[in-house]
């Protein structure tokens, strides 16, 4: 408009130059919104008894000796403060997550029906490939509400006990050196590391008494 009207002494006004560019064809196509899936809020939830809450999360670390970042997934069952399955590489997509879901349902055996993941809106929980998994399950999956981490409370605290104990504290020569090393930390983790909450028992120790009914587990409210 301002062209025309300094290169060629046309006075005309934006909307005629939209309508004048709309008969000829010669528009820029608009941009489509892209549909969402509705995503379910995270509700205030009671625990009572290991595989009813998996939170999970991704952190990212550095390999010193090949100057790259790796991607560490974590699901941790809020309950019994155990890690039920992991993915570590250099990438972490939808798919990843996926399989390390699949891996952790194979593994611990939970009731789907009594089971729901919860996570952040990052763009691999968030795809459609991970919407299509979970649907076709029957496993509920919610959304922590944006700049809310305090909804997804116990993998963040994983995860700062992973940074400061783990990376902080650690050269990492290969990616080799990275998967043995976590590896054995999530090991440790599991079945040797004391949580107060656990009344100074590892996880694993914690979810044996528990189910022989030699202790009794602390409602869990988040």
């Amino acid at each position: 408009m301002h062209l025309l009207r300094r290169d060629y002494g046309f006075y005309i006004n934006h909307k005629k130059i939209y309508r004048l560019c709309r008969e000829n064809g010669i528009l820029l196509p608009k941009n489509k919104k892209k549909i969402k899936v509705n995503r379910r809020i995270s509700q205030n939830r009671k625990i009572n008894k290991p595989n009813m809450l998996w939170q999970f999360d991704i952190k990212t670390g550095y390999v010193h000796g090949e100057n790259k970042h790796f991607y560490f997934l974590a699901i941790i069952d809020v309950f019994n403060k155990e890690i039920k399955n992991y993915h570590l590489g250099y990438n972490c997509k939808a798919k990843d997550l996926k399989f390390a879901v699949e891996q952790a349902i194979d593994i611990h055996r939970p009731n789907i029906s009594e089971l729901t993941l919860r996570s952040d809106n990052g763009p691999q929980m968030t795809s459609n490939q991970f919407f299509e998994y979970v649907s076709s399950i029957g496993l509920e999956h919610e959304f922590i509400p944006v700049r809310t981490p305090n909804k997804n409370a116990f993998i963040e605290s994983f995860f700062s006990i992973y940074e400061t104990q783990f990376l902080q504290v650690r050269y990492f020569s290969s990616f080799k050196n990275v998967y043995e090393e976590t590896n054995e930390f999530v090991d440790f983790y599991n079945k040797e590391r004391l949580h107060g909450s656990l009344g100074y028992r590892s996880p694993l120790e914690f979810t044996k008494l528990f189910e022989s009914g030699k202790v009794e587990g602390q409602l869990v409210c988040c």
